[in-house]
């Protein structure tokens, strides 16, 4: 049997896809390929559970798009599962010549593609964690769950030494209104270092550094800054030598959970029980405007409340 997931997105999105694969893969012995962007594409394509990692290129979508959709249309497949509900996957998965196309139900499709002639699987709460979302197509093909598991691939050795031991600091996110204080940060480092002896590694993207020079520039040489100097598979091997991880909202927290470290996540704007930590540690305050879900914030109070005193009194428990 050939599966073609089309799961394109973000880190978050396509690490809490992977049980998914593995329920497929264990239980149907099937084939499974996957339609990816590039930021993902290094974790997907040395899965163990996916055997062809498709690449699209959406920066580049007016050259890769007909040669992606001349793959797809020279293959065969069983089955095809729009996982992310958008027009663009949508479409991927319809010009796919498998037998059987099957997406999410109406209620929870975006951009219309409920219009489109795939098999539906039942209607189910919209803010349950997406990872149970996701393992819904699983029990749709007769599949029933034996546990959550990522099988997440070996990472890569990071480009410096790290300490021996250490907590890492995520900072960032892909939504402005989900992000921290660099000098929270920079507060949550020395109160990591005075409390518990360990320094701190900062981890981000390119995007963060302004951020990351800010909250390393408030600390007496608690941290060593990795921010934007990793490869994803790097960042694999930084998360899984952490004694704990703290993050905001964002796909680096994802993959923490799935290399079973203790995280201790900072929300505010995002439903925690939709899009927070499978297994984790939620910090949180109880405000009336949150979780409101939005992109930006001219007032990010919920996220302003959280004090680093907090983080690292959840820190506590966590190392004990």
């Amino acid at each position: 049997m050939d599966i073609l997931m089309v799961k394109l997105g973000a880190l978050g999105d396509v690490v809490n896809t992977f049980p998914l694969a593995v329920l497929l893969k264990r239980h149907l012995g099937a084939r499974i390929h996957w339609l990816v962007q590039p930021l993902s594409h290094p974790l997907v394509s040395r899965h163990a559970s996916v055997d062809n990692a498709i690449l699209f290129d959406r920066k580049s979508w007016p050259e890769t798009l007909p040669g992606v959709i001349g793959t797809l249309r020279g293959m065969r497949f069983d089955i095809a599962l729009d996982l992310q509900r958008t027009a663009k996957s949508a479409l991927f998965t319809y010009l796919s010549p498998a037998r059987r196309r099957i997406g999410f139900d109406r209620a929870r499709c975006k951009e219309m593609t409920w219009v489109l002639p795939f098999e539906r699987i039942p209607a189910a709460d919209p803010g349950g964690h997406m990872v149970r979302q996701y393992l819904e197509f699983a029990r749709y093909l007769g599949v029933e769950e034996d546990g959550v598991t990522w099988d997440i691939p070996a990472g890569d050795p990071p480009g410096c030494a790290l300490p021996e031991r250490y907590v890492v600091l995520n900072i960032g996110a892909t939504k402005p209104a989900n992000r921290w204080k660099a000098s929270s940060f920079a507060a949550l480092a020395g109160l990591v270092k005075d409390r518990f002896g360990l320094p701190c590694v900062l981890t981000g993207g390119p995007e963060d550094r302004s951020m990351a020079a800010v909250a390393a520039s408030g600390t007496r040489g608690e941290v060593v800054d990795l921010v934007g100097r990793t490869t994803i598979m790097e960042l694999v091997s930084v998360l899984a030598g952490a004694r704990a991880v703290v993050s905001c909202d964002t796909g680096p927290m994802h993959l923490a959970v799935a290399l079973g470290k203790e995280v201790v996540a900072l929300f505010g704007p995002a439903d925690p029980g939709r899009t927070g930590p499978y297994r984790g540690h939620v910090v949180m305050k109880d405000l009336p405007c949150s979780p409101c879900n939005r992109r930006d914030c001219s007032d990010p109070r919920c996220m302003d409340a959280i004090l680093p005193e907090d983080v690292a009194a959840e820190l506590e428990r966590v190392l004990g």
